[in-house]
């Protein structure tokens, strides 16, 4: 995890805060750093292509580096803009070092010590009620923080040391794509998730997700309840943290709480109603054209592989001919997962999905031979 750019311009610099954190815990890095450095804004400016500003007070330039979106600021500005201990916590990577003013790092590495004798899948993360000085060093948390560190840390934050989401019409889109963003590819992204919506963060921000709470599930076939509820346990079974599938599996149901019932349908056109819907919302949060295009796809075709057993060729080959199947698969999986039915479905899909791959290779390597058996004939 290096800013190469910086550092062939002889510019140090900081990771900081949940950037940190994920060094720390050796965990994978988000598709978002954050970083501040010695230098002026002009000059890091020039040292990229294409910089864009987030409109954001706390952070004067986004960059692209190594496929990941940067954000940094300068040194001198940062300090103005601290808002908890666990931001100022940052990880030096010229002198591989931590900086830490508030003297976290002896309970962090208290907390990382334990998890040893764990795996980051068994999905138990501790609570800062196991480190009470932790808990009062860090204090009381933003929404949106407590949220992200839930969600990508092995470090709960109690519900008491969490504040209500207050509005701020200030705030860029950006923020909140990078909150979602953060949350989702962490390793346990429902329980940030259900923070947002128990802070009333979900209702100001993301009424569609918020409303998901209020639509129940029949108790036969979703033993979780509530279509938000289900949204949270499907995130428990995912294999990757793509973040496209995790945005494809946040949305894949939006469409229940506004489509109308239809005959023996409840709610009849939901996938197609929540792809719309998710695109909306999508390109309100400035996600990228390409990934709104891919998890409008998702979405719309999330409950596909179910029916491929009944579709005629014409209809299935076309959907798993795109390069985006093996994650609609991998959407349908955590989807179906998380009810009473079983998984026999799916495993028919990719048994289907596998005969279809092996007919389109023997196709491409023997363009000829239906030509060829039909002028022998």
């Amino acid at each position: 995890m290096r800013l190469p750019e910086l550092e062939s311009a002889d510019i140090s610099y900081r990771f900081l805060g949940a950037t940190a954190l994920n060094h720390f815990f050796r965990l994978p890095q988000s598709p978002v750093l954050y970083a501040a450095a010695d230098t002026d804004l002009t000059q890091l400016a020039t040292l990229y292509d294409d910089p864009t500003f987030p409109g954001h007070p706390a952070w004067d330039l986004v960059v692209k580096s190594g496929g990941r979106d940067v954000f940094i600021k300068e040194e001198d500005g940062f300090a103005a803009h601290r808002r908890d201990p666990l931001s100022e916590f940052s990880w030096d990577p010229l002198r591989r070092a931590f900086h830490d003013p508030m003297g976290l790092y002896p309970l962090l590495k208290e907390a990382r010590t334990r998890l040893k004798v764990k795996s980051f899948s068994d999905n138990v993360p501790v609570g800062l009620d196991e480190f009470p000085h932790l808990g009062e060093m860090i204090g009381s948390l933003d929404a949106p923080v407590a949220a992200v560190v839930a969600a990508r840390f092995p470090i709960r934050p109690m519900p008491s040391s969490v504040r209500p989401w207050s509005p701020d019409p200030t705030l860029p889109p950006v923020f909140h794509r990078n909150v979602l963003t953060e949350i989702i590819s962490g390793p346990w992204p429902a329980r940030g998730l259900e923070i947002l919506r128990r802070t009333g963060y979900l209702a100001d921000i993301l009424p569609d997700l918020d409303a998901l709470n209020r639509v129940e599930h029949s108790k036969e076939g979703h033993p979780e309840g509530n279509a938000w509820k289900h949204t949270l346990e499907t995130y428990s079974y995912r294999k990757t943290r793509d973040l496209t599938v995790g945005l494809a599996l946040l949305f894949h149901d939006i469409g229940k709480a506004i489509s109308r019932p239809n005959g023996a349908r409840r709610f009849d056109g939901h996938a197609d109603i929540g792809a719309n819907r998710a695109v909306q919302i999508l390109r309100g949060l400035t996600f990228t054209e390409e990934m709104i295009s891919a998890v409008r796809w998702l979405i719309r075709y999330h409950m596909i592989p179910g029916a491929l057993l009944r579709l005629p060729d014409h209809r299935r080959d076309p959907i798993m001919a795109s390069p985006l199947f093996p994650l609609l698969l991998e959407v349908y999986r955590c989807d179906l997962s998380s009810t009473f039915r079983g998984p026999e479905n799916y495993y028919a899909a990719c048994t289907i999905y596998r005969r279809f791959l092996k007919t389109r290779r023997r196709r491409e390597l023997y363009p000829s031979r239906k030509l060829v058996a039909t002028y022998l004939e």
